[in-house]
């Protein structure tokens, strides 16, 4: 029967469309496994596996679960990507050539939004001789200056400012009283060292200002030089006023920081402190503080930048990897996925701000911002990661002994500074004979 002519067109188009389209088809796309070396199984698909292979159906991850390597690193061999904990392990991966170069980690680069913050590039950067990435990370740590708003309005106090040195921090300290107005102690700061307390802060205060009070690799102290005299005076005045909180192990366990507790104006926390006010104020004695938050103290000479960024978790792909695009795929969705992040950031903030500080989950009324308005400085190296911690603690005692004695004014400044060298290098070469003979 003839086709009429009111159809054929239509007919035809029908034709050529159908077989336009089977010849367009799709490929199917081949189901590939990627192994991940991680502590933890369970903890991995929770974080992130999941939620890839959901957004990747054609990828399947099977985690091997493995502590990271120690010491050195003995990095999992059968792994595509590869974790990593710890700066100086990602530094021993690079040179032993476990990783595979990460091109510039634009994470969405036809947008601009969703790049790695400026303070995790400059990190993973530094690790490597020659500048380049070759893991990333999900998040970063960092710190700032946390302060009591009530207090503050309490004493007609001004507030704390981002950009202020320790001399600064110690001289804002001694304008609270020593008691409020019940009678109860009150400290202008507090912050968590439980041994060797004063000692503590004035190694905090050099550590900020790039002073070095050890060197890892030829294992001597130094101490007596004129710019640890700065730091030390400005401390000790805070501490002979009484307005620097320095309780440490004698104090009860049990109990809640002092500035928890408004029996401190101010302290020097960690991001995670941002996320802990609110549960808090929900323990048995505990109570909503009308908070603020300023940069951490900054060294003076280089106002910009600080030294107390860290990442603990790094994500890379294995230099033999046999699936290296697609394990890439892994590494920066576990950098950077927008939902999977933010989701991330509000569940666990305890696992750090977000690489991506667009997707820092907010805290009503509080502008976060001073948590990562520093550049990092990549030059920092943390002394407590080149030297056994009994050498380090060792100093400590000997120079707080020291310390002791000059805030009861048996010892001058200068000669504080000389014994404390000098004891304190005394300790140091006693605790490495000791762990010499044990080895």
């Amino acid at each position: 029967m003839p086709i009429k002519r009111g159809l054929f067109i239509p007919l035809l188009l029908i034709i050529v469309f159908s077989s336009l389209t089977g010849c367009q088809r799709p490929q199917q796309v081949q189901p590939i496994t990627i192994k991940v070396s991680y502590p933890s199984a369970q903890q991995f698909y929770k974080m992130f596996g999941f939620a890839f292979q959901k957004s990747h159906p054609y990828i399947e991850i099977q985690v091997i679960q493995d502590e990271p390597g120690t010491d050195g690193g003995s990095f999992d061999a059968e792994a595509d990507v590869i974790y990593i904990n710890g700066m100086d392990q990602y530094k021993a991966a690079i040179e032993q050539g476990k990783l595979r170069q990460i091109p510039p980690p634009l994470l969405n680069p036809s947008t601009n939004e969703g790049d790695l913050s400026p303070i995790v590039t400059a990190l993973l950067s530094s690790a490597s001789e020659d500048g380049r990435y070759y893991a990333l990370a999900p998040t970063f740590h960092s710190e700032a200056l946390y302060f009591n708003k009530k207090l503050f309005d309490e004493y007609n106090i001004a507030y704390p400012y981002d950009g202020m040195s320790w001399s600064d921090v110690f001289a804002l300290a001694q304008r609270f009283p020593t008691e409020d107005k019940e009678g109860n102690r009150l400290y202008g700061i507090q912050m968590n060292y439980y041994k060797n307390v004063t000692m503590n802060y004035i190694l905090k205060a050099g550590e900020t200002e790039n002073l070095s009070y050890f060197d890892p690799h030829t294992m001597k102290v130094t101490m007596n030089t004129e710019h640890w005299k700065s730091i030390w005076s400005n401390a000790v005045q805070a501490f002979r006023a009484g307005v620097v909180y320095d309780l440490g192990e004698e104090l009860d366990s049990m109990k809640h920081p002092a500035f928890l507790t408004e029996d401190a104006a101010m302290t020097v926390s960690s991001n995670v402190l941002a996320y802990n006010f609110e549960p808090f104020s929900h323990f048995e004695g505990g109570t909503m503080l009308d908070w603020g938050v300023v940069s951490a103290p900054i060294d003076p000479l280089n106002p910009d930048t600080s030294n107390f960024y860290e990442i603990f978790d790094f994500f890379g792909v294995s230099s033999i990897s046999e699936h290296p695009e697609e394990a890439l795929e892994l590494v920066k969705f576990i950098a950077g996925d927008a939902l999977n992040s933010r989701l991330l950031a509000q569940k666990q903030p305890n696992y750090g701000l977000p690489a991506v500080t667009e997707y820092v989950h907010p805290v009503t009324g509080h502008d976060l911002s001073p948590l990562y308005s520093l550049q990092a400085n990549p030059d920092y190296i943390d002394p407590y990661t080149q030297v056994d911690a009994n050498v380090l603690d060792a100093f400590q005692s000997a120079a707080q002994s020291v310390l002791d004695r000059l805030l009861q004014n048996e010892l001058t400044l200068e000669e504080a500074l000389a014994e404390a060298e000098l004891r304190g290098q005394e300790a140091v070469d006693t605790t490495l004979a000791e762990l010499e003979l044990k080895q």
